[in-house]
Parts: structure tokens; C-alpha cells; sequence
């Protein structure tokens, strides 16, 4: 019996290690942020990617929350625990390599976004709006000009018109879907960014609003002036 006890642990040790594949869902863990009330949910990509969220409240009008880099669904889900409480049904989600989330063979985080679009609109969401901060910025402008039927709304919250293949730039162009933009204005390159995508947007519903010393993507809702323009361009 001894000498079979290293292979048994030979054996659990490689099915520990076992690989998390291309669209693949990571190894389960415990939702540190996950509350009472809150509902976690799995989705997929159409690229195949298992993704991970967090939805909250029970509205007609949808909101996709899309983090920043280095992040997961715990950026935002205070904030969507606030929406829920004004009515509406919010979603958190996990970017593909991020957090619950499984990896995929490429950075269409876009794609992410349009699945977690076709969540909310399966568990009875009836409009759509979009909120991203950096990264997530440029996920909601590029699944806004691609996703039908169109969403009602996209905030960039310090959105790079570029990031890992996702061109905001030429996606803005081809959009109609009402836009603002928020950025702090020593942010850089991402305040000079939003101009530009400003600049280039076709929707006739857009604006930028520039702040003060308000720190980078998410971190701009805790400016008292911009969560106001955030909830206010929700309430549309």
C-alpha cells in the first residue's frame, strides 16, 4: 500500500492541474462580494467564452456594467445594488480572463458586453443601456454600434478609443446610439481620447463632460456631479 500512495498523489495533483481551456469556465470560488438578494449568473459568448455576472433588481430597463482593467464584477456592483434600489436590473459581468470568468482565443470583450446584453433582455429587461470604465469604456462603445436591436444609451467612463484589437474610434463613427462621455481632465492619454471619440461620434444624442481631479474610469462616479449625469442619462 506504501508504494502506491505517491502515484494516488501523483494523480490528484495532475487533475488539480488541470488546464482551463479556450471559453472555458474557471475553477469554482466563493463570490466575495455576492450579498442577499443579488443573483449570480452564467452566460456565453457567441465565441463561446463562459462568462460570470452579477445581476441585481427586477426593472424593465437594463444595465450592463463592464469594468476596468485588472478589475471584476466587485468594481461596479455597489452601484448596481443602487440602480436596483431605483428600479432598475443591473448586471455586473466579469470580462473574458478576468475574475469568474473563462478565457477565450481572443480580446472581444465586446463580445462580452453582447452576451450580457442578451441576459438581461432574456430575464425581461425591455431597453438596454451600457456603463464602462476604461477598458469596459471601450467594450460598451465598440457592442453598442454592433449589437441589435440597438441598446438605448452607452457611458464611457475614461474610455481608451483603442484597447487590445477593440477600435472605440471607428465604432463610434458608424453609431447612433446616444453617447456621453466622462473623463478626468489630467487623465492621460484618456482625456484626449474622449475628445477625440466626441469629435468622430455620428449619434446627434451626445456630450463630454470633463472633471477636475477625478481619478481614472469608475472612480469618476464618486464626483458627486458626475454620478449625477451618470443616473440622469440612465432616466432617459
Amino acid at each position: 500500500m506504501r508504494s502506491s500512495l505517491p502515484l494516488v498523489l501523483a494523480l490528484v495533483c495532475a487533475a488539480a492541474l488541470v488546464l482551463v481551456g479556450p471559453g472555458s469556465a474557471r475553477p469554482a470560488a466563493t463570490d466575495a462580494c455576492l450579498e442577499p438578494g443579488d443573483t449570480p449568473v452564467h452566460m456565453k459568448t457567441r465565441d463561446g467564452v463562459a462568462l460570470y455576472g452579477v445581476e441585481v433588481g427586477t426593472g424593465t430597463t437594463g444595465v450592463v456594467l463592464g469594468h476596468q482593467y485588472f478589475s471584476d464584477h466587485c468594481e461596479f456592483i455597489a452601484f448596481a445594488r443602487e440602480l436596483a434600489g431605483l428600479g432598475y436590473r443591473a448586471l455586473s459581468i466579469d470580462f473574458r480572463g478576468n475574475g469568474l470568468s473563462g478565457t477565450g482565443r481572443s480580446n472581444r470583450l465586446d463580445l462580452d458586453v453582447g452576451a450580457a446584453v442578451a441576459r438581461l433582455r432574456a430575464d425581461g429587461a425591455t431597453r438596454v443601456k451600457l456603463v464602462g470604465a476604461s477598458m469596459g469604456g471601450t467594450a460598451v462603445l465598440v457592442a453598442g454600434s454592433w449589437v441589435r436591436p440597438a441598446v438605448n444609451g452607452i457611458v464611457s467612463l475614461s474610455g481608451p478609443d483603442y484597447f487590445r484589437g477593440m477600435n472605440a474610434t471607428k465604432a463610434v463613427e458608424r453609431s447612433k446610439v446616444p453617447v456621453r462621455f466622462l473623463v478626468s481632465r489630467d487623465d492621460r492619454p484618456f482625456a484626449s481620447d474622449a475628445t477625440t471619440l466626441m469629435r468622430r461620434a455620428q449619434a446627434k444624442d451626445k456630450a463630454i463632460v470633463r472633471y477636475t481631479a477625478a481619478g481614472h474610469g469608475s472612480s469618476i462616479l464618486s464626483v458627486p456631479s458626475a454620478h449625477a449625469v451618470v443616473l440622469a442619462f440612465l432616466a432617459r
